[in-house]
């Protein structure tokens, strides 16, 4: 094995720790959500699949280049929020922001049709409980987090939890829901997870734990998508931060101008709050907010901690 086969095993940040690469098939090593004006490279649903190959489901190569991701001539990504987010630049200058959903995983799927979910699928407000009985508010919007403790394993998605009992990624099926008294049963299509049992603890957040991995468990959860905060403009628009880390919608949308992301990092032992990699200047305690030319005035929730 290369040294250099052994160096795309490491990525600092995000994709910590993967391991070497073979010469058998070309698996997924991480999946990003990328939202960026200059489309070429991604999937049709905007993602980016890093192969163990050293190329992307698109077939551009990819490789390690210090602390960021080299995509050659194509442009390059450096990690943000501890790897959580990418921030880089393609070829002429187009912004790439990218999420990472999955790292060093991937959960198998079916591709279905979308189900109409209801208007008010992830609106909430952080803090409130739409209804006593999870059974009458379990169809809603939900950010999955599945981790193998201790390790660079993880998967985060946003999944409907649909009226007739799917569990979507937005045009995949992961899986089906049911009730057994206030237990909610996920039956993943995956075998890797198979069947949880989920328990509503605390509010709004069901966990579970799925099968070993090498003697460790899959911690899953599932958190019920909510707003964080909603700010007014000046223009009277309302500018949303929600609690996956998203801004303006809860799910993706590809839009860069209008859809982004929030996230904390820390810098020179400083802890910064960035909308899409610009620290906003907060006033009145965070009751006021200047970024770029928008000043808005916080109306409802609060700024994430």
């Amino acid at each position: 094995m290369t040294t250099e086969m052994k160096r795309m095993g490491v990525i600092l940040g995000i994709l910590l720790g993967l391991g070497s690469m073979t010469a058998e098939a070309a698996e997924p090593v991480a999946v990003w959500e990328v939202v960026t004006t200059y489309r070429k490279h991604l999937d049709n649903d905007g993602r980016l699949t890093l192969m163990s190959d050293g190329k992307t489901s698109t077939g551009l190569p990819w490789a390690l280049s210090g602390s960021f991701v080299d995509f050659g001539k194509e442009g390059k990504a450096t990690p943000l929020q501890g790897g959580d987010f990418y921030k880089g630049n393609w070829v002429g200058g187009w912004v790439i922001h990218g999420r990472v959903l999955m790292n060093n995983a991937f959960i198998k799927s079916e591709v279905v049709v979308p189900v109409q979910m209801p208007k008010t699928a992830g609106e909430t407000l952080v803090g409130s409980r739409p209804t006593i009985a999870l059974k009458d508010s379990i169809v809603d919007l939900w950010e999955m987090v599945a981790v193998v403790p201790r390790t660079n394993q993880f998967i985060r998605l946003t999944c409907d939890f649909t009226p007739n009992n799917l569990v979507l990624d937005g045009d995949r099926k992961i899986g089906t829901y049911e009730f057994h008294g206030p237990t909610v049963i996920v039956n993943f299509i995956d075998p890797q997870f198979g069947r949880i049992a989920f328990v509503e603890k605390p509010d709004n957040v069901l966990t579970g734990k799925g099968k070993p991995v090498k003697r460790k468990f899959w911690s899953v959860r599932f958190t019920r998508v909510q707003r964080q905060a909603v700010f007014r403009t000046a223009e009277n628009k309302d500018f949303i931060l929600y609690n996956n880390n998203r801004i303006n919608s809860p799910r993706y949308t590809p839009d860069f101008y209008s859809t982004f992301y929030w996230y904390y990092s820390s810098e020179k032992g400083k802890r910064r709050l960035f909308f899409r990699s610009r620290e906003p200047k907060l006033t009145a305690g965070g009751r006021g907010v200047a970024w770029y030319d928008q000043k808005m005035i916080l109306t409802a929730g609060s700024l994430p901690r």
